[in-house]
Protein backbone atom coordinates (compact mmCIF):
# COMPACT_ATOMS: atom_id res chain seq x y z
CA UNK A 1 0.00 0.00 0.00
CA UNK A 2 1.27 3.50 -0.77
CA UNK A 3 1.97 5.97 1.96
CA UNK A 4 -0.83 8.60 1.95
CA UNK A 5 1.54 11.31 3.15
CA UNK A 6 3.99 11.29 0.24
CA UNK A 7 3.78 14.21 -2.18
CA UNK A 8 3.27 11.81 -5.08
CA UNK A 9 0.21 10.27 -3.47
CA UNK A 10 -1.25 13.68 -2.53
CA UNK A 11 -0.74 15.05 -6.04
CA UNK A 12 -2.17 11.91 -7.66
CA UNK A 13 -5.34 12.22 -5.48
CA UNK A 14 -5.87 15.76 -6.80
CA UNK A 15 -5.60 14.64 -10.40
CA UNK A 16 -1.99 15.74 -10.90
CA UNK A 17 0.42 13.37 -12.55
CA UNK A 18 3.90 13.11 -11.07
CA UNK A 19 6.28 14.82 -13.40
CA UNK A 20 9.77 15.94 -12.57
CA UNK A 21 12.25 17.85 -14.69
CA UNK A 22 15.91 18.40 -13.95
CA UNK A 23 17.43 21.64 -15.27
CA UNK A 24 20.69 21.43 -17.20
CA UNK A 25 22.87 24.32 -18.28
CA UNK A 26 23.66 23.81 -21.96
CA UNK A 27 26.26 25.79 -23.91
CA UNK A 28 28.51 25.61 -26.97
CA UNK A 29 32.26 25.64 -26.45
CA UNK A 30 33.82 27.34 -29.49
CA UNK A 31 37.51 26.97 -30.26
CA UNK A 32 39.53 28.18 -33.21
CA UNK A 33 43.09 26.89 -33.32
CA UNK A 34 45.82 26.04 -35.79
CA UNK A 35 47.05 23.16 -33.65
CA UNK A 36 44.42 20.70 -34.93
CA UNK A 37 45.30 21.26 -38.57
CA UNK A 38 47.65 18.73 -40.16
CA UNK A 39 50.21 21.08 -41.68
CA UNK A 40 53.88 20.80 -42.57
CA UNK A 41 54.59 23.86 -40.45
CA UNK A 42 54.10 21.91 -37.20
CA UNK A 43 57.18 19.80 -37.99
CA UNK A 44 60.27 21.34 -36.32
CA UNK A 45 63.23 22.34 -38.48
CA UNK A 46 66.43 20.30 -38.39
CA UNK A 47 69.51 21.81 -36.73
CA UNK A 48 71.15 22.55 -40.12
CA UNK A 49 68.02 24.24 -41.46
CA UNK A 50 67.59 26.21 -38.26
CA UNK A 51 71.15 27.53 -38.55
CA UNK A 52 70.65 28.41 -42.24
CA UNK A 53 67.40 30.26 -41.50
CA UNK A 54 69.04 32.16 -38.64
CA UNK A 55 71.88 33.33 -40.92
CA UNK A 56 69.45 34.26 -43.72
CA UNK A 57 67.24 36.34 -41.44
CA UNK A 58 70.24 38.02 -39.77
CA UNK A 59 71.44 39.11 -43.22
CA UNK A 60 67.92 40.17 -44.15
CA UNK A 61 67.75 42.34 -41.01
CA UNK A 62 70.96 44.03 -42.16
CA UNK A 63 69.04 45.14 -45.25
CA UNK A 64 70.35 42.72 -47.86
CA UNK A 65 68.11 41.38 -50.63
CA UNK A 66 67.75 37.70 -51.40
CA UNK A 67 70.31 37.83 -54.27
CA UNK A 68 73.00 39.36 -52.06
CA UNK A 69 72.13 36.97 -49.24
CA UNK A 70 72.64 34.08 -51.69
CA UNK A 71 75.99 35.48 -52.77
CA UNK A 72 77.12 35.83 -49.12
CA UNK A 73 76.02 32.30 -48.25
CA UNK A 74 77.94 30.86 -51.22
CA UNK A 75 81.01 32.84 -50.12
CA UNK A 76 80.61 31.45 -46.59
CA UNK A 77 80.54 27.93 -48.05
CA UNK A 78 77.02 27.13 -46.84
CA UNK A 79 75.02 24.47 -48.64
CA UNK A 80 72.32 26.36 -50.58
CA UNK A 81 70.77 25.92 -54.01
CA UNK A 82 72.40 27.26 -57.17
CA UNK A 83 69.71 29.86 -57.80
CA UNK A 84 69.14 32.95 -55.62
CA UNK A 85 65.43 32.18 -55.90
CA UNK A 86 65.92 29.42 -53.32
CA UNK A 87 66.70 32.10 -50.71
CA UNK A 88 63.64 34.09 -51.74
CA UNK A 89 61.55 30.93 -51.41
CA UNK A 90 63.00 30.18 -47.96
CA UNK A 91 62.18 33.71 -46.78
CA UNK A 92 58.60 33.56 -48.07
CA UNK A 93 57.96 30.11 -46.58
CA UNK A 94 59.45 31.09 -43.23
CA UNK A 95 57.27 34.22 -43.04
CA UNK A 96 54.21 32.11 -43.92
CA UNK A 97 55.20 29.54 -41.29
CA UNK A 98 55.56 32.23 -38.61
CA UNK A 99 52.20 33.72 -39.61
CA UNK A 100 50.43 30.37 -39.27
CA UNK A 101 52.13 29.26 -36.05
CA UNK A 102 51.62 32.59 -34.28
CA UNK A 103 47.87 32.78 -34.78
CA UNK A 104 45.91 33.41 -31.60
CA UNK A 105 43.92 30.53 -30.15
CA UNK A 106 40.32 31.58 -29.55
CA UNK A 107 38.25 29.74 -26.95
CA UNK A 108 34.88 30.92 -25.74
CA UNK A 109 31.53 29.73 -24.44
CA UNK A 110 28.46 30.63 -26.48
CA UNK A 111 24.70 30.15 -26.62
CA UNK A 112 23.91 29.51 -22.96
CA UNK A 113 20.52 27.94 -22.36
CA UNK A 114 18.68 25.94 -19.72
CA UNK A 115 17.10 22.69 -20.85
CA UNK A 116 14.91 20.47 -18.72
CA UNK A 117 15.31 16.72 -18.78
CA UNK A 118 12.10 14.95 -17.90
CA UNK A 119 12.32 12.14 -15.35
CA UNK A 120 9.53 9.56 -15.23
CA UNK A 121 8.57 7.94 -11.96
CA UNK A 122 8.38 4.46 -13.47
CA UNK A 123 11.87 4.52 -15.04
Amino acid sequence: MTNPFTPHYLLDRCGFKFDSSIPFLVYVFYTKTHLLSPTQYNVPLSKDREKLHRVIFNLKEEGLGYKRIHRKLVEMGMNVGKSPNTIDSIIKKRLKRDEILNQPIIEEYRDFDIQFLRVNQND
